[in-house]
Parts: structure tokens; sequence; C-alpha cells
């Protein structure tokens, strides 16, 4: 049955990266805080700062309050971590594979996105799979309701206390924010809070690990793996090969049946059925 390319996102990623979440049948999530891009989770949170102090800015003892209580360090005060992984509707996009796989020699791996959707209905108050947005007047219309929230807030609590609870209020809201810039992206996220530490969590068909550590660019990085080994042979659809990558489609193939993502197949396995493996046709060189 032909597969519907909206019911699929995409995860960019190493060769490296890509033989363990094969191998393993597991993704990770990381602590946010942790990427590359230093912007992560700010660009939403400081939009709604800047709009709140210009509401606040001639009560001189609101404003000072605030900003004591937004200038405190958060994580001295917050236990919870933002766990994400990301994915693109983008099955063969360039800026993809230069930012994600390794210049274009890694690999994508398309997931049924809907597996990633019920995750969200399962456990829906600390685990949402969404669209991440760059539209101006979406982010408008989002930063106009905390803004409003939290001078209604400011009413009932100290106005520093308030400042404080910022990012631990709509953690999960800031993480879906980013610079129109990026939108080529057409970037989703499973996103995730969590205590770095705590026991397995089992949602539906996934089991997410419990926290453990690694080390990337001279960081120490919490992750969970979700793994999805139970339902690898329907999860993964589609393997595409990045353009600079000196894999063979048949290499891709062996590994699949190795790991044995082909355990249900009637006819055997082939470049196309049951997951579509192929290349990349970009002439990125």
């Amino acid at each position: 049955m032909k597969k519907e390319k909206s019911d699929i996102v995409y995860h960019y990623c190493k060769l490296e990266g890509f033989l363990s979440i094969i191998q393993n049948a597991s993704l990770w999530v990381s602590d946010i805080r942790k990427s590359n891009d230093e912007l992560e989770c700010i660009y939403g949170r400081d939009l709604i700062k800047n709009r709140i102090e210009k509401e606040i800015v001639a009560d001189a003892e609101a404003m000072h309050a605030w900003k004591m209580g937004y200038e405190m360090n958060p994580d001295l005060y917050d236990s919870m971590l933002t766990y994400v992984a990301c994915f693109s509707e983008k099955e063969d996009c360039l800026s993809q594979w230069r930012g994600y796989a390794d210049d274009g020699k890694g690999m994508a791996i398309g997931f049924d996105k809907k597996v990633l959707e019920q995750l969200s209905k399962l456990r829906k108050f600390n685990l949402h799979f969404a669209k991440v947005i760059y539209d101006k007047n979406e982010q408008e219309r989002y930063v106009e309701q905390v803004v409003k929230e939290n001078l209604k807030r400011m009413e009932e609590t100290e106005v520093g206390h308030a400042a404080l609870e910022l990012n631990s209020n709509y953690r999960m809201e800031f993480s879906l924010y980013k610079h129109p810039s990026f939108e080529e992206e057409e970037e989703w996220r499973l996103v995730l809070n969590s205590k770095p530490y705590g026991r397995e969590m089992k949602v539906g068909n996934i089991t997410f690990s419990e926290p453990k550590y690694r080390v990337a660019n001279g960081k120490l990085i919490s992750y969970r793996e979700l793994c999805f080994s139970n339902i690898k042979e329907t999860f993964v659809k589609e393997i595409w090969i990045g353009p600079k990558a000196d894999v063979e489609l048949r290499d891709i193939m062996q590994v699949l049946e190795r790991y044995q993502y082909y355990n249900n197949t009637e006819n055997g396995y082939s470049l196309k059925e049951p997951i579509l493996i192929t290349r990349s046709s970009s002439s990125y060189r």
C-alpha cells in the first residue's frame, strides 16, 4: 500500500547514529539546553519577557521585582529538564543533509508520524509531539495569551515569583517556537518534560529508558532512549541515503534484515517493501 508522505516524518543523522538507531531500535531524546542552537527555548521566552516589561515599565517597583526574579538562575530552582527528538517533514532536504547528517554523508530515517502523535494522547501532561511554530502571526497570538496570563498572575502573587516561574510554567511551549528564518526545516518535535533521574516509562508500545548521560562537544548531556523494538517493523517506513554517503542500497537492506525489520514480511524483502530504501536525488558533492 502506498505510504502518504504526510504520515511520515524524517530524522536526519550521521551514519553512526543511523546504525545505532537501527541496531538498538531506539532514538535519543536529549536535554534541549545542550543543543548546538544557543537560542533553543530562549527565542519564545524572550518575546514574552520583552512584552511583559513593556506592560509594567511604568511601575518601577514591579519592574525591579520582575528583573530580579527573571535573572535568577532557574536551574537552581527547577529539577525538570526538557528532552527533545527532532524530525522534519522533508525527506530529501539539502539544508537538513548539511546541518544534521554529517554534511550529506549521513542518513534520514522516515518514521510513522501517527505513532508519535498517539504518544501525546496517551500521556498528554508531560509528553507532546507537534510541529515547530515559525509563523509570526501565530507567535504573536501565543505571546498575547501568555502575557495576559502572567499579568493576571502578578495580581495574585509576587511579581518576582511569577518571573521566576515563567520558564517552568511554559517550558514545553517554549521548545516549539523558533525564529521564522528556520521555517525551511519544517521541523516536528517530540518533547518530554522529565526529571534527570527516575525510572523507565512505558507509553503504549514505546518505552522511555531511565535518564542516562553521554559526553559530546565537551558537555555532559542527559538523554533518555525512546525504545521502539516492539513495533520496529511498522514504525520505520523509509530509509534515505545522503547525497555524499558512501553506502550501497544493499548495505541498508542487509542491515535491516540482520536486525529483524523484515520479520513480518511474507514475500521476503526488497528496496521498496515494506521499507522504502532510496538515495538522495541531490547533486550536492
